[in-house]
């Protein structure tokens, strides 16, 4: 009888000792799952902190940018303040009461001081009505004064981010792991 009683005891020790071992898994891989949540968040903020000092506005007749604006050039300031470089930047020109938008594509802007200027676009579109009020007499469209337009930035960041900056400033992670663009072939 008291061998019965101490296999029965054996029994639940043994129990209770793998009841704990399988409890302190659970919580050490609870944990390891929070840690790598903690450093995937902290790696996300880091980047959105580089991301954050990217930044454009339009080139206003104001600065000292004017040669751009009496050519009729549409342009753009852009800052990288960050330490790295960003790829593939789309910068976007929209004039909403023109239907008109059009774009300016840089393979890199690297990190800088100062902004860089970038005048002209590679690709244009009016799409959608257009207010009275911008339509010429011989029915062309006339655009609002460069430094009027609206401007969006699209980029690359050195871990293979993209970011968006809209027109008000706000920053927002459109996909992660984005392959840069082949570079451009040159004809021959």
């Amino acid at each position: 009888m008291l061998g019965l009683v101490a296999a029965i005891l054996a029994v639940v020790v043994a129990g209770a000792g793998a009841y704990l071992a399988w409890s302190a898994l659970r919580a050490t891989r609870r944990a390891a799952a929070s840690v790598a949540e903690l450093v995937a968040a902290y790696r996300l903020a880091e980047d959105r902190a580089d991301a954050e000092r990217v930044c454009a506005w339009a080139v206003s007749e104001r600065e000292t940018f004017e040669k751009i604006i009496t050519r009729g050039v549409v342009g753009a300031a852009v800052r990288n303040a960050s330490q790295a470089p960003v790829y593939d930047m789309e910068i976007v020109f929209r004039d909403p009461p023109a239907a008109w938008t059009a774009i300016r594509r840089v393979r890199i802007v690297p990190p800088s001081d100062g902004p860089e200027v970038f005048a002209g676009f590679d690709h244009e579109e009016t799409s959608g009505p257009v207010e009275r009020d911008r339509i010429n007499e011989d029915g062309t469209i006339r655009l609002a004064p460069s430094a009027d337009m609206h401007v969006e930035l699209r980029f690359t960041d050195l871990r293979g981010r993209r970011w968006r900056r809209d027109d008000t400033g706000q920053l927002n992670l459109l996909a992660e792991n984005v392959a840069r663009a082949p570079a451009p072939v040159e004809a021959a």
